[in-house]
């Protein structure tokens, strides 16, 4: 509803900056507090908390702030306003009132200006015949082999604009400050009072030269290198000239987030949860189409049934892209749930598609298909173990070991999670054995059960941790933490998942030859179905060619062949190779216990550990304490390959 005059005046009043506005801002700024107060024309100043430096763009020869802004709104201490003449005096002094309290905190104050060249610089520079610089740091105090000033230039030069290094050129005389525009506070007495400025001016390489057509997609690249550019010197100068000690450039990151990324983040994750994905493109009737199957001789490919959709695809696609991200003014969290909304937008055009040919298309745009790599990896494991007396965990298990029921092993379950709410009373998983699905699996947090399990008690234990241990205590990590995504999982998390979840069948000693020959068996079959073979073919291939039981491989079959096509059970042996991988690089297992996510997330997951926006995990899994875990786990860190891990695994 449009504001009336009265409260556009209102409005207009709380924007000013009168002498009582700074002074509130400063007192809140030396008692601890964030500030976050709307400026004229669209401005804003946010400060997190105390930090001694603060990054400004004005817009030049506007009355109000332009999309230019994003360059400096994602960083923890900022300031946008216009920069006409009629609003400086009044910024300088804002701007000087917060230099001293920061002064008075931490010793000394930084100062970042940032603004786009003007068109004269733009192209080539007729007296020098030589390209303008893509950036210009201008540093009139801290000389150019100052830390503060390198950490700057280095960054700069990396950010992927174009294949690094950029051009970054170091002038140590001149104005900090945009041309035309007066400086917010002056160099040489600002030195004195323990104040420095530095002034970086950006080529606007974001947008076409002649026409002023913006590339989204480079802004959004030049936004993010220099919001890393930004914490980098921030860092540098804090380390040397201020009493702050922060124990990495990222600990000077926005720790709070506006109230868009809440918004944004309870939408995805409504409409994520408006639907299981799995549960809609996996047949209802997989055990009778598998009797049937077998009675025709496996001639005919079976026929099966699927679950009416519950969703209106193109209602929630409105939904997903009538998400304002570009408000999020965090340049990581809005890289995360883009990345969200895109796979989300895949799925559900999947879910429009089941049972035709463009399934399959969708799903390799989700899941990937099978490299020669992974394949040539999935032959050689088949090669090296064989058929197992007990198949796997879709095939009846022998008597003579033991038999695991749905119902026992819906005990053992209940067992565990009772462990793990002894840890988190508000654990709210619940366990449901049902006739609607097939083998175990977890939904929304909760694992369901097919009335018909059943397996050996070693596949048993290890379905647990996999199940439990993994996907249902990182489902409820994510809950507790403020980005609510991370319990439904981000992008591309499953492959991470997987392989988190396998290694924790290792882990407990669980993880035997024939399970890894299931995995390597997915991979033949997604093979198959890309290369076109029919169900039958792949079945046979299967069977023939690599001695899988006829359950078992009707059971790959069916999970590959699903809605017509899914990819997906490619994720198990290449998100393990992958885990295995990060693992021998020395990466660390608690990001990943933080929620769903995969592992190039983890660079921006760190990221925001270390801004102290995500919280610890609140669950360890119990396969990481179980006995033997720990020498397995440094086995894990120091083997070359799945072949050597292989060699300790049962039968």
């Amino acid at each position: 509803m449009p504001k009336t005059a009265a409260e556009n005046a209102s409005l207009s009043a709380r924007q000013r900056i009168t002498p009582g506005f700074i002074t509130q801002v400063c007192e809140r700024l030396r008692l601890g507090h964030g500030v976050r107060r709307s400026l004229p024309g669209g401005g804003r100043l946010h400060i997190d908390r105390a930090l001694p430096f603060l990054c400004i763009y004005r817009e030049p020869a506007q009355d109000t702030v332009g999309p230019t802004a994003q360059l400096v709104i994602g960083e923890a201490s900022h300031l946008i306003a216009p920069g006409t003449a009629e609003l400086h005096p009044r910024l300088q002094q804002l701007v000087s009132g917060i230099a001293n309290v920061m002064v008075e905190k931490f010793g000394e104050f930084l100062l970042l200006e940032v603004w786009t060249a003007e068109p004269r610089r733009e192209g080539m520079d007729v007296a020098r015949k030589v390209p303008d610089p893509t950036f210009r740091i201008v540093s009139p105090l801290l000389p150019i082999g100052d830390p503060t000033v390198r950490a700057l230039r280095n960054a700069l030069s990396n950010i992927p604009l174009r294949p690094p290094p950029l051009d970054v050129e170091v002038e140590t005389s001149g104005s900090p400050s945009p041309p035309n525009l007066a400086e917010l506070l002056s160099c040489v007495p600002g030195r004195a009072q323990g104040c420095s400025a530095i002034g970086i001016e950006v080529q606007p390489v974001y947008r076409q030269a002649r026409t002023g057509t913006p590339y989204p997609v480079l802004f959004e690249t030049l936004r993010r290198g220099m919001s890393l550019a930004i914490r980098q010197t921030a860092y540098h100068f804090a380390q040397l000239h201020t009493a702050l000690e922060p124990s990495h450039f990222h600990a000077l990151g926005r720790r709070t987030a506006v109230r868009a990324v809440q918004d944004a983040d309870e939408a995805l994750t409504h409409i994520s949860r408006s639907f299981d994905f799995l549960l809609q493109v996996t047949p209802v009737n997989a055990d009778r189409a598998r009797v049937q199957f077998m009675r025709d001789g496996a001639d005919r490919d079976p026929e099966f049934d699927y679950r009416p959709l519950i969703v209106d695809v193109a209602a929630l696609k409105r939904q997903l892209y009538n998400l304002p991200l570009e408000q999020l003014e965090d340049p990581t969290l809005s890289t995360l749930l883009s990345a969200c909304r895109i796979e989300m937008s895949r799925k559900l055009t999947m879910l429009g598609d089941r049972n035709t040919a463009r399934f399959l298309y969708g799903s390799l745009s989700v899941y990937g298909e099978v490299s020669e790599a992974l394949h040539a990896l999935a032959v050689k494991l088949l090669s090296v173990t064989s058929r197992s007396a007990a198949e796997d965990d879709d095939d009846d298990a022998p008597d003579s070991q033991g038999v695991v029921t749905a119902t026992d092993f819906a005990a053992m379950a209940e067992e565990e999670l009772t462990h793990y709410r002894q840890v988190h009373p508000g654990l709210g998983a619940k366990v449901y054995i049902r006739t609607d699905v097939a083998g175990v699996l977890v939904s929304d947090g909760d694992l369901l059960i097919s009335s018909t399990l059943r397996v050996t008690p070693t596949r048993a234990r290890a379905l647990v941790q996999h199940e439990i241990g993994t996907h249902v205590v990182t489902h409820s990590n994510g809950l507790a933490q403020p980005l609510h995504q991370l319990a439904s999982g981000l992008a591309g998390y499953e492959e991470t998942q997987e392989g988190l979840a396998v290694t924790s069948e290792y882990l407990i000693g669980a993880l035997t030859g024939s399970r890894v020959r299931v995995l390597a068996g997915r991979v033949i079959a997604v093979r198959a179905l890309v290369d076109g073979a029919p169900f039958v073919d792949c079945y046979r291939l299967l069977t023939n060619d690599y001695d899988f039981a006829p359950t078992t491989a009707f059971t790959i079959c069916m999970r590959v062949y699903r809605s017509g096509g899914l990819t997906k059970d490619v994720i198990y042996l290449r998100g393990l190779q992958d885990f295995l991988a990060y693992l021998r690089g020395g990466g660390e297992l608690d990001p990943l216990l933080l929620g769903k996510l995969a592992l190039s997330d983890v660079p921006a997951i760190q990221e925001l550990r270390w801004r102290e926006y995500l919280q610890p995990p609140r669950i360890t899994p119990r396969f990481l304490t179980a006995f033997g875990a720990a020498p397995r786990l440094q086995r894990l860190r120091q083997s070359h390959s799945l072949l050597q891990i292989l060699s300790e695994t049962a039968p």
